[in-house]
């Protein structure tokens, strides 16, 4: 009997991650095989103007490409504000053999002053490091020609993905760049490789678990059984810890439990009120860029808060009952975390209203709020073990909380952080998971395989950080409470 259990327990294991990785396949669809490539250029302003493209001039843009797939280009033309007849001929080329990759004639009609206008090269195939030519021509006379332009700021040599950019009107060449954006994907290597992964996860659970129940049977200590005992042996008193804690955040409000929906929506109002002046420019539906980032920094921030003092405010029980003393810890991140489900309601509804497409990476959605879930846990027993013995950690909390949330782009793009600082920004934790919740949200798709990864590795990390503190200084809890 004891042997058909272990073996339906991992049977289930088995099986859960098997569905675990089906949904993550579904919802990755096609970022599985590929992804935006680093080696986009986005639009940027010039600084000057080539000339009237007359007939005969020719502009050509010799660039690197460092993408797998091209799917488009940019350049920015202007039609000198001024009604025109004539058409602007741009042509994209391999610089080595001169084959062609694409071209079209854009009419007077779709020209203006200043904009980029964009060429479909059909997500071609080429090799990583190709040089490319764009030719640029008109059928235009003088007084009737459009033009292109160009910078000798902010163009492609001072850009990673095009080190050796040369630009020449008529053969001589020009100091500068032509202002050309980029858009392509490259190629992962997940997607065909995907077999792999799924076996080589099979694999290592059902070793993990043979290990696990090698240790049980031996007599030694298994986590995994450990877990599962605690489960069953306090899975009810956890329940009721974590309904306690929820009923008495509550107690004596007017509008009790409806505070979970309100409290997000209130403070994106007053940030959006504030802020939305500064960035609107930079960010595409600032209200839910916005909101996206409070729900998941409040929950962090509100979990870690009751956590910390979950030792010293059950003092009266911990003396009077045994019970696994992490337990006080993990309940009030649970019932925060009741709080962090009934905030996305607001959330998603604020996504549908502004026109965010429901796709199937939201199935993911529960993953990386989990991985936020065990992050806050770890952070949680760590405050919580030090603050039964220094109590001027609540107060620390309150300082670093608050630094912690400034240096979380929040309310502010990335993109104005200084150069300097942006390392730590991109590394800290709280963006990474963020970040990931805004790509499925705002994007509609799975963030890359890589920030699932560092999602999985950091929350783990800072729970087993935070578990190893809190065990070894659990037995003097006692002394000091």
């Amino acid at each position: 009997m004891v042997k058909i259990r272990y073996l339906k327990i991992g049977m289930l294991l088995e099986c859960a991650v098997l569905a675990f990785l089906g949904i993550f396949y579904f919802s990755c669809g096609e970022a599985l095989y590929m992804r935006e490539s680093d080696g986009c250029v986005a639009e940027f302003p010039a600084t000057g103007e080539i000339g009237e493209l007359t007939d005969g001039i020719l502009a050509e843009q010799i660039f690197t490409s460092q993408m797998d797939r091209m799917d488009a280009v940019g350049v920015l033309v202007s039609n000198y504000g001024r009604a025109q007849n004539s058409s602007l001929l741009v042509r994209v080329e391999d610089a080595v053999d001169g084959r062609l990759i694409a071209q079209r004639a854009f009419p007077a009609g779709e020209l203006g002053i200043g904009q980029y206008v964009w060429l479909d090269t059909g997500g071609l195939h080429m090799p990583r490091g190709r040089l490319v030519r764009v030719i640029c021509t008109s059928d235009g006379t003088a007084g009737n020609a459009p033009t292109v332009w160009y910078t000798v700021e902010d163009g492609l040599k001072n850009k990673a993905v095009a080190r050796d950019a040369e630009l020449f009107v008529n053969g001589k060449k020009l100091e500068g760049t032509m202002c050309i954006a980029l858009k392509g994907r490259d190629e992962v290597w997940t997607g065909p490789n995907y077999y792999k992964l799924v076996l080589a996860a099979v694999l290592s659970v059902a070793a993990v678990y043979a290990a696990a129940v090698w240790r049980r049977e031996s007599g030694r200590r298994s986590w995994f059984f450990l877990l599962l005992d605690v489960l069953h042996k306090y899975g009810f008193l956890m329940q009721q810890l974590v309904a306690r804690d929820f009923k008495v955040r509550y107690k004596r409000s007017v509008l009790g439990v409806f505070w979970s929906f309100l409290n997000p929506l209130l403070m994106m109002v007053v940030q959006y009120l504030v802020f939305s002046q500064l960035f609107r420019s930079d960010i595409e539906n600032y209200p839910v860029y916005l909101l996206c980032g409070l729900v998941v920094f409040n929950f962090f921030n509100e979990g870690v808060g009751q956590a910390l003092s979950s030792i010293v405010g059950n003092a009266a029980l911990i003396t009077k009952v045994y019970l696994p003393k992490y337990i006080y810890p993990v309940t009030r991140v649970l019932s925060s975390g009741i709080n962090l489900l009934m905030s996305l309601a607001p959330l998603l509804l604020a996504a549908f209203l502004t026109g965010e497409k429901m796709t199937a990476a939201y199935l993911m959605l529960p993953y990386i709020l989990g991985c936020v879930m065990v992050f806050t846990t770890g952070l949680g027993m760590a405050l919580a073990a030090g603050m039964t013995f220094f109590r001027d950690i609540q107060f620390l909390w309150g300082v670093l909380s608050m630094l912690w949330m400034y240096l979380t782009p929040l309310f502010y793009p990335v993109s104005i952080v200084p150069e300097a600082f942006r390392g730590a920004v991109l590394h800290n934790p709280m963006y990474i998971f963020v970040h990931a919740v805004r790509a499925i949200v705002l994007e509609g798709t799975a963030p890359r395989p890589l920030v699932f990864f560092q999602c999985t590795w950091i929350a783990l990390a800072m729970l087993a950080a935070g578990g190893m503190i809190f065990k070894k200084t659990q037995d003097r809890f006692i002394f000091y409470i």
